[in-house]
């Protein structure tokens, strides 16, 4: 028999009959969601010698109200989802997924704005749904991938972003995962990849870069045009491999890069390669520098986030903007100083605006800089050998200014730099490039570079700290 209470609201006979483990059932939602949606005056409740009983009534028009709210295009009902996006153990909103709409998320009610990903909501809480939208597709294997299209036939999907529900969303970058709605009790340390294995994850037994795309593994939220691949070491530390595709040179410009930081900054500016061999030729391999409660947000997201006007360059309303967020300016300009500087003696030609950002903590909801990486298109790889022979050293620098000399005056701390410590560092650079079949035929050619971007970085620094002193 069922129980229930009559109460009088009005003039209306309210019937309240159902529990909130009932009303998640039928609203597809958490118990603790159908808790905050009692408490917000959203669901018609009352409290029975303890116990909440809520009006059936209210719950199907709730249900009914969000569905209108989020409603998908009436041609792709049958290929609509709903999940709750959830952040670690938090849930932020009810989403729907859409595998047949060029931007498959929309939200029908936001939940919890404070761990939304930067950016994707307005100031009032509202989404944005295109720049929701830019989020999930970068957190996807994008079509440059090589072989992705036949692992997409295989797997009978149209595009790559729909890889990524294979394995709910979830990723080694972050913290968000789409938890099933018809899978309420699923929680964050079942299912998270810091904790929990994933497919193909053992560093000795893997054999095919895509071997885990489509099924459960942090593979399918990879971004990038390189290969990649997700391993577990031994000691159960998450590495992330990065091949090669025509050339073999850039798994070694990592391996430079960190020798060349390994001279010039502390170990927490940055993140270390390794060179692994596999079937598929020489590649990177580094520790992920993010633990289970931390997540990446891209400079291109901080920008989304505030897009303020104020300061007299790209670098300044770029530093300024993110003390908005939280971020030490002191501090973020003393680490964008160094990646502008060590970029440069690499000839960086791709540190586009998701190539470096901020690390969040989840617990505290602090923000840093996160450490340099990604440093693989790098000392003229691309470069033909007809401009090699012409001794074209020409790069484009980013992402402050095109022209290396530019960029480099935006560094406003040098305190940190050691001209001393570069010493010997091209014959390094060498000795490392010189086991890569691309870059052996031109390492004179490199090396020459590389002495050439020193003496510009210390021209500069030297300049620096002269106008420093000068101001003191």
């Amino acid at each position: 028999m069922h129980r229930f209470s009559f109460f009088i609201r009005g003039n209306t006979k309210v019937k309240y009959e159902i529990t909130e483990k009932k009303a998640a059932e039928i609203l597809g939602i958490s118990e603790s969601r159908v808790s905050q949606l009692v408490k917000g005056k959203l669901l018609d409740a009352v409290t029975i010698n303890g116990r909440v009983r809520i009006s059936r009534e209210s719950a199907e028009r709730y249900r009914s109200e969000a569905r209108k709210t989020g409603r998908p295009p009436k041609t792709s009902y049958a290929t609509v989802s709903q999940y709750t996006l959830m952040n670690a153990s938090h849930e932020v909103a009810s989403v729907l997924f859409d595998s047949a709409a060029d931007e498959p998320l929309s939200v029908s009610e936001v939940i919890d704005p404070t761990y939304a990903p930067i950016g994707v909501l307005t100031r009032g809480g509202n989404p944005k749904r295109r720049v929701l939208n830019s989020w999930w597709l970068h957190r996807s294997v994008p079509r440059t991938r090589p072989g992705i299209e036949s692992k997409l036939a295989q797997s009978g999907l149209n595009t790559p972003s729909n890889l990524a529900i294979k394995s709910m969303g979830l990723s080694l970058s972050d913290c968000y995962w789409l938890r099933p709605n018809d899978a309420p009790t699923l929680t964050w340390e079942k299912v998270n990849f810091y904790d929990n294995d994933f497919i193909d994850s053992n560093i000795d037994d893997w054999d095919d870069w895509l071997s885990g795309i489509g099924l459960s593994s942090p593979d399918n939220t990879s971004e990038g045009e390189l290969p990649k691949k997700w391993v577990i070491g031994t000691n159960g530390t998450r590495y992330l491999l990065k091949g090669c595709r025509s050339d073999d040179q850039r798994p070694y410009n990592e391996a430079v890069a960190t020798a060349l930081y390994r001279r010039l900054l502390d170990p927490c500016d940055y993140v270390p390669y390794d060179i692994v061999d596999t079937a598929q030729g020489a590649a990177a391999k580094c520790p992920n520098f993010l633990g289970r409660s931390e997540e990446f947000i891209t400079a291109d997201q901080a920008r989304e986030a505030t897009s303020s006007s104020r300061g007299n360059s790209v670098y300044d309303r770029f530093c300024r903007d993110a003390s908005l967020l939280g971020v030490n300016e002191t501090e973020l300009r003393t680490h964008m100083s160094k990646m502008i500087v060590c970029d440069t003696i690499l000839a960086n030609s791709d540190r586009h605006w998701r190539n470096f950002g901020f690390i969040r903590n989840l617990d505290t909801m602090a923000i840093r800089p996160a450490p340099l990486f990604d440093s693989g298109n790098s000392l003229w790889f691309a470069k033909t050998e007809r401009e090699v022979a012409t001794g074209d050293r020409a790069f484009l620098a980013r992402p402050f200014a095109y022209n290396a000399s530019e960029q480099l005056a935006c560094v406003d701390d040098v305190s940190w730099f050691s001209p001393c410590a570069l010493r010997g560092f091209a014959d390094e650079a060498c000795d490392i490039l010189s086991a890569s079949s691309h870059a052996k035929p031109r390492l004179d050619f490199i090396h020459e570079g590389i002495e050439q971007n020193i003496k510009l970085v210390e021209g500069a620094c030297e300049l620096l700290s002269g106008r420093i002193a000068r101001g003191k």
